[in-house]
């Protein structure tokens, strides 16, 4: 593989035979001299790539640029090693010595740490192997730039520092954490719910073992906060059954009356929020999420509808204290509440496990001035009522598969969490002292940063997190349009998706989707053997409910065997550097 340079011109001072080996010839090097003879074997460190042309850095301190068609394969700060096999004027003929020099990374930064004249300390160290992997310059100004940048997040991932640099993201101390946490896969908004409702519950227990009549105000304001949320689509489904059920059972009067009241004042009532949601679709519509819907109907419910066939049947909704508590815990509340409500309809649906959590937790708040301080405390210290509390929440933060159908869902989902992380964090501030107070503070503000983070990609980029209420657990999702934005602009009717989802039963699984005008092929990955087994068995009802909709659909199983790469895989997939991205990288050592 020879290499010609243009860069390196004949000195015609020198003398000496072209075709003879040991002669030795020297040639203007920018602004240096080489001397070199055939068959003579030059070491160094590749310090520049472009196109077919490569330069190497030698040990002398000089540089070499030629033209390779292999160059592509060198990596920026690698170590090789090339012979010359023929001189000629202005033109330097060289092989690559294949496994005789390459390798050395490690060689490289400790050279590079010497040269700038900086401590081989584990930091500095792993701030310029991340230069070479972003394929940066490791000048001593870059070397040195870079120190002073890693140095403002001393928490962060040096790589994620040095990567959110080389594609020009914005940087502070919020979007540094969030983009370590999105690259390390540690990002889930699940996770973290789950911990703040458990932190909430705990807060309201500390308060009611020191200061009741604080503990009471607190319990009232948690109510007030999740019970912010609109009922789900299933517990709306739940509500118009029973309410059909009892207008059937009653006079045809009645029934007329009672209609008319379901359309009439209490539909205006509402109409607000309706107009808001309305608006949240309408603002969702021309997105790339609304074009996936179609999509995702069939992929999203059909996927997780294959667990729950397996999973043990029940016959109440998340929102029910039925799906919430067992018959213990049920029977242990109602006893505590009974002496503080004439509603014995209230008490029986709760025994039985059809009042919803929304239900139950309305009429606690309506009783909680006249509890008794000490029933207060047994109250907030059952495990039933934080069980409750906590599953009000969720539901309040997850989408079911048929919730996430419908237009403007995931707009009025995220709407409605940064709401009660704001009420919930200033709650919380006036408890911050408390250890559990400070939890909350926390771990709100990290929530509300995650979902500015999320916001801040979705400018360029089209991903969103799916907290997923399933009917047996809840379920973390991403989708990934890896189709970019200004190309969905050009056609809509091309989609590349990735569906990466987080269940308990099926493990790990990644969906990658791609749609092209009616066709639609999917490739599953799943991390579980069972798991691949149980799709493979039932992606005929998957089949079925994507050809209803209008698309031809074919099917792939694979084994999963790497985790999402955020950067590589969905910032950087199929399109140009980002404007910000380094094209040529200057490697000098003894600048």
């Amino acid at each position: 593989m020879p290499i010609s340079s243009n860069s390196v011109h004949n000195n015609q001072n020198q003398s000496g035979s072209m075709n003879t080996a040991s002669a030795k010839r020297t040639f203007r090097s920018g602004g240096g001299t080489i001397t070199v003879r055939e068959g003579e074997t030059l070491k160094g460190v590749v310090s520049d790539i472009h196109g077919n042309e490569i330069t190497i850095s030698m040990e002398d301190g000089s540089s070499f640029t030629g033209k390779l068609p292999e160059a592509s394969q060198y990596s920026i700060g690698q170590k090789a090693a090339f012979q010359i096999t023929a001189l000629d004027s202005g033109t330097i003929y060289m092989k690559a010595i294949s496994q005789a020099y390459l390798l050395g990374m490690e060689d490289t930064i400790e050279q590079a740490l010497e040269e700038a004249g900086l401590p081989k300390s584990p930091r500095n160290l792993e701030i310029v192997r991340s230069l070479l992997l972003n394929q940066q310059s490791i000048s001593r100004e870059n070397i040195a730039e870079s120190l002073q940048l890693c140095a403002r997040y001393p928490d962060a991932d040096v790589n994620s520092v040095i990567t959110m640099k080389r594609l020009g993201m914005p940087m502070d101390m919020a979007t540094v954490t969030q983009f370590d946490q999105y690259n390390k896969q540690t990002h889930q908004l699940l996770t973290r719910m789950d911990a703040l409702a458990d932190s909430v519950n705990e807060l309201l227990i500390g308060l009611t073992e020191e200061n009741p009549s604080i503990a009471r105000y607190a319990t009232g304001a948690v109510l007030d906060t999740v019970l912010q949320s609109l009922p789900s689509l299933e517990e709306q489904k739940l509500t118009a059954t029973q309410l059909q059920t009892n207008l059937s059972a009653a006079p045809e009067a009645e029934a007329a009356e009672g209609t008319e009241l379901l359309t009439g004042e209490e539909n205006q009532e509402i109409s607000p929020e309706a107009a808001e949601d309305s608006q949240a679709a309408g603002q969702t519509a021309t997105s790339p999420f609304a074009r996936m819907k179609q999509l995702l109907n069939g992929i999203t419910d059909r996927t997780s509808s294959l667990t729950d066939a397996e999973a043990k049947p029940t016959e109440f909704i998340p929102e029910q204290t039925g799906h919430l508590l067992t018959a213990e815990e049920r029977s242990a509340l109602s006893d505590l509440l009974e002496k503080h409500t004439e509603n014995k309809e209230l008490l029986t649906a709760l025994e039985k496990g059809d009042l919803t959590a929304r239900e139950l937790l309305t009429n606690i708040k309506n009783t909680l001035a006249i509890l008794p301080d000490e029933e207060l405390h047994q109250l907030v210290s059952q495990k039933a009522f934080q069980k409750v509390v906590k599953g009000q929440f969720l539901s309040g933060w997850t989408l079911s598969p048929e919730g996430l159908k419908e237009e403007g869902s995931i707009d009025t989902l995220y709407n409605r969490m940064q709401q009660q992380f704001s009420d919930l964090t200033n709650l919380s501030r006036m408890f911050a002292t408390r250890n559990s107070g400070e939890q909350i503070l926390n771990t709100t503000s990290d929530l509300q940063q995650n979902l500015a983070f999320m916001k801040m990609l979705n400018e360029q980029f089209a991903y969103m997190q799916l907290p997923l209420k399933l009917s047996q657990q809840n379920a973390h999702g991403d989708l990934y349009v890896m189709t970019r934005k200004n190309a969905l602009k050009k056609s809509k009717d091309n989609l590349k998706v990735l569906l990466h989802l987080e269940m308990d039963s099926l493990g790990t699984l990644d969906i990658h989707i791609t749609k092209d005008h009616t066709s639609i092929s999917t490739q599953f990955y799943t991390a579980k053997e069972a798991a691949r087994k149980l799709l493979e068995k039932n992606v005929e009802l998957l089949k079925d409910a994507i050809n209803e909709q209008g698309y031809s659909f074919t099917s792939e199983f694979l084994a999963k065997e790497k985790d999402i790469d955020l950067v590589h895989d969905f910032i950087e997939n199929d399109s140009p550097a980002p404007a910000a991205a380094v094209k040529r990288y200057n490697f000098d050592l003894r600048a």
